[in-house]
């Protein structure tokens, strides 16, 4: 017996700058948004796993990585 995957719905707020980066990304990678928001969320978890960081302390903070 197989296991499908659930997908979860939510919405979040983004910055203009962060929503034209995003159409373009998506229109580029021919792929829809919330396929790319899911790969760069995948990616850039791996990546934090990966240097073992502590928490950042602030908006700013995480901005700047």
């Amino acid at each position: 017996m197989s296991t499908k995957i659930r997908n979860y719905y939510t919405g979040v707020s983004l910055e203009p700058e962060v929503v034209e980066y995003l159409n373009d990304l998506s229109a580029r990678m021919r792929m829809n948004r919330s396929w790319v928001l899911n790969t760069i969320v995948h990616e850039y978890a791996k990546f934090m796993e990966s240097k073992n960081l502590s928490p950042l302390q602030s908006k700013e903070a995480i901005i700047r990585v």
